[in-house]
């Protein structure tokens, strides 16, 4: 089953097989903008936690504090896991050392292979 549970001009969200899938549509995020990326994601999941399956080929930079607050745990609030997926060498060496230094409240891994990432995180989708 497939649902939209968020469209606006930073990102979509869809519920998909126990997965929430979020594409995001920002070149750069910033620690304000984050923290609304993460409060409306939030709002739109209601309280059940999912795995998390991020499309952020589109961002091309994020500030230090940007990442921080993604891995927090405010920021990682909701989530049971989450793929990060790059579309580049560059990519996979930020996301890699993203995951590396801000040290995510939640199992993560960069991905360069959306079928790999998906795979991945249904290990963590919950069926209650």
């Amino acid at each position: 089953m497939r649902k939209v549970l968020l469209e606006n001009p930073e990102m979509t969200l869809i519920l998909e097989n126990g997965i929430v899938c979020a594409t995001f549509k920002l070149v750069s995020l910033d620690l304000k903008t984050t923290q609304r990326i993460v409060d409306e994601r939030v709002k739109a999941m209601g309280e059940k936690k999912y795995p998390f399956f991020a499309n952020i080929r589109s961002v091309k930079y994020s500030s230090k504090k940007a990442r921080e607050f993604f891995a927090c745990e405010k920021g990682c609030e909701g989530l049971l896991a989450a793929a990060l997926l790059v579309d580049s060498p560059l990519g996979s060496l930020i996301g890699n050392f993203f995951v590396k230094a801000s040290n995510p409240k939640i199992p993560t891994k960069t991905f360069s292979n959306e079928t790999e990432a998906i795979k991945w995180l249904t290990q963590y989708v919950t069926n209650d």
